[in-house]
């Protein structure tokens, strides 16, 4: 069977999972046991209330990629909190491209940084 992927303008995981659920004709019961979570978990990640680490069964119950349900984790790793406190100039940067108020170009910046380590 052939992987799903995301639609656009997919902001957080709950809202992924909740639609794709929907979109496959899941209810919360039957995801959830598919997952190996509860139903009312399963609620709260929808809603926000709740995080995961279930990738891994999740991609493969809803039969998308995995890598796409990562990039919607909006936590930060205390690796990453160890980096960016390293490197103070990167805070100010965010900081600076938050207040600007413009959307924040990833493919330029993703595209630069593959071109740097080639």
């Amino acid at each position: 069977m052939k992987l799903r992927h995301l639609p656009p303008g997919v902001a957080s995981l709950g809202e992924a999972v909740r639609i794709l659920r929907e979109e496959q004709g899941l209810s919360l019961r039957a995801l959830a046991e598919k997952v190996g979570v509860s139903a009312p978990f399963l609620s709260d990640l929808e809603h926000g209330r709740r995080q995961t680490d279930r990738y891994g069964q999740l991609a493969a119950a809803l039969n998308v990629p995995v890598d796409e349900l990562q990039d919607l984790d909006s936590r930060v790793s205390p690796e990453l909190k160890d980096w960016l406190a390293a490197n103070p100039k990167l805070v100010v940067l965010l900081k600076d491209m938050q207040s600007s108020g413009r959307p924040v170009p990833l493919e330029a910046l993703r595209s630069t940084i593959r071109r740097r380590g080639s």
